[in-house]
């Protein structure tokens, strides 16, 4: 049904990430599918500690979570290809834009039960509703797992 997924990831959470595989590998329905999972780094949203951040260690950290990311769904079968992305900005911003970029079929990502901060602040998942030029799953996580 679905062959192009695109997977947000948290990676402070890589647990989560096996259950969206399964989902995703679930959605393929069998055939040959592109998983891209995608993380977010939003460090440098404001810009406010930019000037003296050592550009090396945002390099390091690339490279770190890339490298993550790549050992994180080796279980999936032969069909279902996997590859990793990264992108600094605002998470809803890169998803979407990420989305429309790959020509995503659907976007498949976590997030947790809504509490009295999501009525103030919205969540990133609600934005990615929202906007989405695609179909999104958003599988629901325990409150205790934010």
């Amino acid at each position: 049904m679905y062959n192009n997924i695109l997977i947000p990831l948290d990676l402070s959470h890589k647990e989560q990430v096996v259950e969206l595989g399964q989902i995703a590998t679930k959605l393929a329905e069998g055939k040959p599918a592109q998983l891209c999972l995608l993380y977010v780094d939003q460090s440098f949203v404001h810009g406010a500690g930019d000037p003296q951040f050592d550009k090396s260690l945002h390099q390091r950290h690339r490279k770190e979570a890339l490298e993550a990311m790549e050992t994180l769904l080796a279980d999936l079968p032969d069909n279902i290809q996997v590859t990793s992305l990264y992108r600094d900005g605002v998470a809803h911003d890169q998803i979407l834009a990420t989305a429309k970029q790959l020509n995503a079929d659907v976007i498949v990502m976590m997030a947790r039960k809504p509490g009295i901060s999501s009525y103030f602040i919205g969540s990133n998942a609600e934005r990615v509703v929202r906007h989405a030029p695609c179909s999104v799953f958003i599988i629901r996580g325990d409150a205790s797992d934010s």
